[in-house]
């Protein structure tokens, strides 16, 4: 039945998902120096526990919305991405294999979650899929033509970006605006794939309300990311805290917040 449904089986899934990555967001952005004793591993510099636990509270609050939504239009677009991320997290964690310890009880949930999320993400959009009819809103609005191409020219650009760290982080660690190892830079890979996969299949929904919560679950975390760079300025001493990186995500802030509100006045009534 195409009613836009969100169907129990994925609200349960994800309701059991959240507290594990508000868990993660917690520790790795407030207590990074606790990564070893709390988390999968060690995790350093501050920075790529920044990252990593700012995009896991952005999954949640799409998550939540999953859980407590109406609609499942509106968070379907996010099923996609997060596989992709499962999967590049699998990866990292069997390459570097000797990097964790085993006996470590957060690297073993650590495990069995990137075990599992592969396959369970997939099945809850494959089941959940059909409830889709493609329609408007009745108060929505059309995403432009310049938009959509904008939002695939920055999937292709992250795409670029996760290939290299992922098949050459050696080359790709001097580049980088603060440490990486070649564990962290195939992390960093993955996360990069998220932001490829997810620029490259939102655009496909014309829908504003298709793209509203992915874009606020995005906003949220660059800003995070932004506020831990200026608080954690001893991890990009090479370069300085004002680099390509802090630039560049303040003036995508700027612009995916312009947007948002440019495209919240667009709505209106759709026939």
């Amino acid at each position: 039945m195409q009613d836009d449904r969100i169907h129990p089986l994925t609200r349960i899934v994800l309701a059991i998902v959240i507290p594990f990555l508000l868990l993660a967001f917690l520790i790795l952005y407030f207590f990074p120096d606790q990564s070893g004793q709390r988390f999968a591993w060690a995790i350093k510099p501050h920075m790529t526990a920044i990252i990593m636990g700012s995009g896991y509270l952005g999954g949640a609050y799409q998550f939540v919305f999953a859980v407590f939504g109406k609609r499942w239009h509106r968070i379907a677009g996010a099923f996609a991405p997060v596989t992709t991320f499962t999967i590049f997290m699998m990866i990292a964690t069997l390459l570097h294999w000797d990097r964790f310890d085993v006996s470590h009880l957060p690297f073993q949930i650590w495990l069995v979650l990137y075990i599992i999320t592969p396959f369970l993400v997939p099945f809850l959009w494959w089941r959940n899929r059909k409830t889709d009819s493609g329609k408007f809103e009745d108060f929505d609005a059309i995403v432009p033509r310049f938009a959509r191409l904008g939002m695939t020219g920055f999937g292709l650009l992250a795409a670029l970006t996760c290939v290299f760290l992922v098949i050459a982080p050696g080359s790709a660690i001097p580049l980088w605006p603060w440490l990486l190892t070649p564990l962290t830079a195939r992390v960093m890979g993955g996360w990069f794939a998220l932001l490829a996969v997810g620029g490259m299949t939102i655009p496909r929904d014309h829908r504003w309300s298709a793209w509203r919560i992915s874009m606020q679950s995005i906003l949220l975390w660059a800003a995070l990311v932004l506020i831990g760079a200026y608080l954690n300025p001893q991890d990009f001493a090479q370069v300085g805290v004002v680099n390509p990186f802090t630039v560049g995500t303040t003036l995508s802030i700027l612009m995916m917040l312009i947007f948002h509100l440019w495209m919240d006045s667009q709505r209106k009534v759709m026939e």
